[in-house]
């Protein structure tokens, strides 16, 4: 079955800071103004976030941290008017608690610790110097744009594409991608900062943008 699909460019936020996860990935969802539950963290870890509206020229969107002991305010996150997306990494632990202050807006934040190695490749990659190794799985993780003209996905964690040319590609996340085995539509996304015309995640019509976690061909007969 042939599926339509659209490229997006979105922009991506990186910013290195200083603070703190839970041994566990945490997400957490919400609209407008919220204050989502404390967690306790342990470095190092990032913050992923995403909002979306279906009224971007009036949407805000602010979210606060503070020492969930004190109640102390620690620092802005994020802030912006329309919506957006954006990643930063804390290296310390902690209780912490998130303030969300918005309006017209859906929002999405993950909280996962990651690996001292992988904050070396984001420090790398925030001084404009990823190394050949960093370059090497920023490939595995995208899919050439115009390079596909077919999509099936087998499960919510494996999407396959097929060129014109017979050839196929099974691209897997990092995380299972809700509602992607019942999808009859997704867009491709694009990051803004990518030169390269490649695409890094999937974005179905819910909202719900979804990372490659590798793309490898396959034999097609």
């Amino acid at each position: 079955m042939n599926r339509r699909f659209c490229m997006i460019s979105v922009g991506v936020i990186s910013i290195l800071a200083t603070s703190a996860v839970t041994a566990d990935s945490v997400r957490l969802d919400g609209q407008g103004s919220d204050r989502p539950p404390a967690f306790t963290a342990e470095g190092p870890w990032i913050l992923d976030w995403s909002t979306r509206s279906e009224f971007p020229m009036l949407a805000n969107f602010e979210m606060r941290l503070l020492d969930a002991s004190s109640g102390e305010f620690l620092g802005t996150i994020a802030q912006l008017e329309g919506t957006g997306r954006g990643l930063k990494l804390f290296e310390f632990s902690g209780s912490y608690q998130l303030v969300i202050v918005a309006s017209n807006v859906n929002w999405e934040i993950e909280i996962s610790e990651v690996s001292e190695d992988e904050v070396g490749q984001m420090r790398r990659a925030a001084k404009g110097k990823p190394s050949l190794e960093d370059s090497s799985q920023m490939v595995l993780r995208r899919v050439r744009e115009s390079s596909f003209v077919e999509w099936r996905p087998v499960d919510d964690d494996t999407l396959l594409l097929f060129s014109d040319d017979g050839l196929g590609w099974r691209a897997t996340f990092a995380s299972a991608c809700p509602g992607l085995k019942a999808a009859t539509a997704i867009s491709f996304v694009a990051p803004m900062t990518s030169a390269d015309s490649q695409y890094d995640s999937i974005l179905l019509d819910d909202g719900t943008r979804c990372y490659f976690d590798r793309v490898s061909l396959l034999a097609v007969e």
